[in-house]
């Protein structure tokens, strides 16, 4: 079996991995990246952009982002149930890490708001073409290969080889060609970007969950190859997992995702009924836990011709920037005609005439609109708390409704770690020689992914790469150093 050896070696090339790489490599060690796919980048090239704390474009604009207050906030969220030396460790380096990237070629413009009056803004973008995700991959892959780094494609970690104390030696990984190479290392980093492709293990972390509610989307699916390698090892899971899903949201038609994701229209579940403060639109995981608590695990938004056109006059505002693809205004036309023949959209004169498409009476469907009109005609939802600038009657012909659910990006939570990023067993001990990174490692959030903390899933894969790189890079030199004096 052919054989290659290392000091590092990174399973996986998407944000995490590459970050790990990266710094292994500035810190001097030798690094392969073993990469199944044809190209890095994995989910780390869909983010339009990356949380920081305390970075320099933050206090360029005079935004001060307390990494105290930030803890606090970002462990009250999650009750404590997260891990808060994790936790602290990523806020510690996000911002220096901003610096990072940019001394690697990224040009962040910005810090901007993700969700409505948001202080302080963490959430930080480029200006470029490509998203923020893109830029960073590119230019930690550059910065790799100019380091002497190997990336290999094409090669898929199947197994950890382990010494007869248990401790980490390399992997097996199978190779396009369907073969086996070894790939001998003195530290390993599983960075294999979670699990949504591997049904068996969703099943498991995610009791009760119904696939079948939840669309795929953008995005890979990866089958969880870290947590399986990581657990054939002796490393143990951190009881917390959470789901990346955003709602409302309609794959095959994300033009419609402009007139969808406001405030101002109504959700409805299939019997005809509000729901929720439909306002909660820019918390996307907030809004996906009403939605997917409906029956069958979709809604039906619907809005009149006033809130249709007061969408696209008012232009896409920030959110939208970050959610929905640079060109859908110019497709929402055809999008249109595509959903109707779809089944997807529904356009009636009257409010009564979507009832047979929702498959409800059309007496409660009126009942609920004009329940939903007095309260904007009060200026008070008695039932919701919807926020006041966000009643709008329905009232204008045409009516529209639409189906929407629910899709995930990516999986968070795995194996346990420290803040060194190193894989514990069941005693929180260390795998020894293991390190893992990205969304494999639990501990970072707990039910909810928590939006509040814009941009972290993509902030914390980079930064926990960069530490578990450093870390295993600072492992690796300090034995080498102990090797050397030992042979004088």
């Amino acid at each position: 079996m052919k054989e290659h050896k290392t000091q590092v070696a990174v399973v996986g090339g998407g944000a995490s991995g590459m970050a790990a790489a990266a710094a292994a490599a500035e810190a001097g060690a030798d690094v392969i990246v073993l990469e199944a796919n044809a190209a890095v980048g994995g989910n780390g090239l869909f983010p339009r952009g990356i949380f920081g704390v305390d970075s320099p474009i933050q206090r360029r604009k005079l935004i001060f982002a307390d990494v105290d207050e930030i803890f606090r906030e970002c462990m009250a969220y999650s009750h404590w149930k997260i891990d808060a030396r994790v936790i602290r460790a990523l806020l510690d380096l996000s911002g220096g890490t901003i610096s990072w990237l940019e001394d690697k070629g990224v040009r962040f413009t910005d810090v901007v708001h993700h969700l409505p009056n948001q202080t302080p803004e963490v959430y930080h973008i480029t200006d470029a073409p490509e998203t923020a995700g893109v830029a960073t991959i590119n230019a930690l892959k550059a910065f790799c290969l100019g380091r002497g780094v190997r990336i290999m494609t094409g090669y898929r970690g199947k197994k950890l080889l382990q010494e007869q104390n248990g401790s980490v030696s390399g992997l097996v990984c199978e190779t396009k060609s369907g073969g086996e190479e070894l790939i001998k290392a003195d530290k390993v980093i599983l960075c294999t970007g979670g699990f949504t492709g591997n049904a068996e293990l969703i099943s498991r972390f995610y009791p009760g969950f119904d696939p079948g509610a939840v669309g795929l989307g953008g995005g890979l699916r990866q089958g969880g190859d870290g947590l399986t390698m990581a657990m054939g090892a002796g490393a143990d899971i951190e009881g917390n997992f959470t789901m990346e899903i955003s709602a409302p949201r309609i794959k095959g038609f994300e033009a419609m995702n402009l007139l969808i994701r406001k405030p101002y229209n109504i959700w409805l579940n299939k019997f005809g009924q509000r729901f929720a403060d439909e306002g909660i639109v820019y918390n996307f995981a907030q809004a996906a836990n009403a939605c997917l608590r409906q029956p069958d695990g979709f809604i039906w938004v619907l809005f009149d011709q006033n809130c249709f056109d007061t969408a696209l006059s008012d232009g896409p505002d920030i959110i939208e920037f970050i959610h929905t693809p640079p060109n859908a205004e110019k497709e929402l036309a055809q999008t249109i005609i595509d959903a109707q023949k779809d089944g997807i959209l529904k356009i009636s004169q009257t409010v009564s005439g979507l009832a047979d498409m929702i498959d409800c009476s059309g007496d409660t469907l009126e009942n609920t609109i004009a329940e939903y009109n007095f309260s904007c005609d009060h200026n008070r939802d008695a039932v919701f708390a919807k926020n006041r600038g966000f009643l709008k009657k329905l009232e204008t012909p045409p009516f529209y409704a639409v189906r929407a659910g629910a899709d995930m990006l990516v999986t968070h939570g795995g194996i346990r770690v420290n803040e060194r990023f190193e894989a514990l067993n069941s005693s929180f001990e260390p795998v020894e020689n293991l390190y893992i990174a990205g969304v494999d490692f639990g501990g970072a959030d707990a039910d909810v992914y928590n939006v509040v903390m814009s941009g972290h899933g993509f902030g914390f894969a980079v930064n926990s790469g960069r530490l578990a790189g450093m870390n295993a890079a600072g492992a690796v030199n300090a034995t080498s150093g102990a090797h050397a004096e030992s042979r004088r």
